[in-house]
């Protein structure tokens, strides 16, 4: 979210920083929720666009910090472990 500030991005791939970290966040805190972890895979498809961003305005430390921030966000949205053994009645087979 601070790449306008840290790396001196402009436009249009500072905006889209911006945006996708907040988004990132938002989806990240929802997902804590057993009941909501399914939200996580839509992290995966933002952690692919950081990647894929090849915006103008985006100088070569921006650039390899958005990939770098796109795999981290990749690797941790993928599940890991075993499923809580709480249950939670009819919302179970929505629980991956």
């Amino acid at each position: 979210m601070f790449s306008r500030l840290v790396f001196g991005s402009e436009p249009p791939m500072a905006d889209s920083d911006h945006l996708v970290g907040a988004v990132v966040i938002t989806v990240a805190v929802m997902a804590m929720a057993e009941v909501a972890r399914p939200l996580r895979f839509i992290n995966v498809a933002f952690g692919l666009w950081l990647i894929a961003l090849a915006a103008p305005g985006a100088g070569i430390f921006a650039a390899a910090h958005s990939g770098l921030a796109g795999l981290v966000l990749v690797a941790l949205s993928v599940p890991h472990g075993k499923r809580s053994e709480e249950h939670y009645g009819g919302w179970d087979r929505y629980i991956l």
